[in-house]
């Protein structure tokens, strides 16, 4: 599989970037999107949680219940989780609801609750799991609540007359970290991926798992407001195709990038912008000044074709020093080896990746000239009063523009990509 992981996020941004996910997602060209619950505010939490499906779920206490929308059939529908305990899962109707508690009280005891009344109980060891999937069916038939684990009826409750399945709510609790699979009826290929505490540790360990080891990842910051879908299929099979580490994006807004594009490609004139590459990688003229990234994106979605369209003849640049992380893939197979990228003895998990990697652990990043995106701002631009809201609005339009084209119809893409 082909994953996009987005640390995630903010409403204006993600706004922009889906347009692009969404048809990556219809065109085949990705499988799944991760998004990384790193809000900063509820209202942003709660517009990804609209947009995306519950994948991950993790909780320093009691956990909090998130809506899920399995396939309901019959007045029954199926779960498959891995979780070390406490699988929770309420089922309600208008006046009604039932929480099925799998594997609580480090995982010895389950429990129903009917309206938080304990109606059930079960002292069994080792419902919940942690290193395996295991599928979980809930079924209500002649008013009989039926709980079966991988096919086996473990549960069987009397419940109230005609009972019937409206919503469903999900959560893991008391350091539980719940892996969920289901089929969905909405927003097909997004994942909400819930984090405990709000760093990157819960990310950088994630992929780990034997599960995406075939898988190429994309880590994507949510203010990605452009992404060269042409293109998109080349720089996922250069990934898999070659021996490097990190590829990276050519990058609009990009410290390093914009120094290649300005001095070996020819592609931003010197009379708008002199571009230095940053020392050791790291900040700069064009880091530090939202006025000089405004003059960047403006050039570059007035002349995108100048960009997507240069022979770049499969070239690529080799990354030894520092590089903002915000668009990059990785294999799968390897991903262990960036594993303790966000730990309390690293500075960071950009310096982690881009230096400390590079010097220690024999890294071979690179930047994949043929493949662009765009990156909306740093801190350091937002401070020196770059206008977010006038660039976002630039590249809704510029989106729209493309769409018109036919840039990104699939008989394009297909013949883009294989130039």
């Amino acid at each position: 599989m082909n994953i996009v992981s987005v640390f995630a996020g903010r409403k204006p941004n993600i706004e922009i970037l889906k347009k692009y996910l969404d048809i990556a997602l219809e065109l085949n060209i990705i499988d799944q999107v991760h998004f990384w619950n790193n809000t900063r505010n509820t209202q942003d939490e709660d517009y990804l949680k609209t947009i995306s499906n519950l994948r991950r779920t993790s909780s320093t206490g009691n956990g909090n219940y998130n809506l899920i929308t399995p396939i309901v059939l019959n007045n029954s529908f199926e779960l498959k989780v891995k979780a070390s305990n406490d699988i929770h899962i309420n089922i309600t109707n208008a006046e009604t609801y039932y929480e099925i508690i799998l594997g609580g009280w480090n995982n010895t005891k389950s429990v129903i609750r009917e309206n938080n009344k304990e109606i059930f109980s079960l002292s069994k060891n080792g419902l919940a799991d942690i290193n395996n999937y295991n599928n979980f069916q809930i079924t209500i038939n002649n008013d009989i609540l039926n709980i079966l684990k991988n096919n086996e009826l473990i549960i069987s409750q009397k419940i109230q007359n005609n009972f019937e399945i409206k919503n469903i709510f999900f959560k893991t609790g008391y350091k539980s970290v719940g892996n969920l699979i289901y089929n969905t009826t909405r927003n097909k290929g997004y994942y909400f991926m819930d984090t405990c505490e709000k760093n990157w540790k819960n990310y950088y360990n994630y992929y780990c798992d034997n599960e995406f080891e075939n898988d190429i990842i994309i880590k994507c910051d949510d203010d990605i407001v452009f992404i060269d879908l042409c293109k998109l299929p080349k720089f996922i099979d250069f990934i898999k195709n070659n021996d490097f580490d990190l590829v990276f994006a050519n990058t609009i807004n990009n410290g390093v990038s914009a120094y290649v594009q300005q001095n070996i490609y020819n592609l931003i004139p010197k009379d708008i912008m002199e571009l230095e590459y940053p020392n050791g990688g790291v900040f700069g003229s064009l880091w530090e000044s939202g006025k000089n990234a405004e003059i960047i994106h403006n050039y570059f979605t007035e002349n995108y074709k100048k960009f997507l369209d240069h022979e770049y003849n499969n070239q690529v640049v080799t990354i030894n020093t520092r590089f903002s992380i915000n668009f990059f893939g990785y294999k799968g197979k390897n991903w262990y080896k960036i594993k303790d990228s966000y730990t309390f003895f690293q500075p960071d998990d950009e310096y982690y990746l881009t230096v400390t990697c590079v010097k220690n652990k024999g890294f071979k990043n690179i930047l994949y000239s043929d493949f662009y995106v765009s990156h909306l701002s740093f801190f350091k631009q937002v401070k020196s009063g770059i206008n977010l809201n006038q660039l976002l609005d630039i590249y809704h339009k510029l989106f729209n523009t493309i769409e018109k084209s036919g840039r990104f119809k699939s008989k394009n893409i297909l013949k883009i990509s294989h130039n």
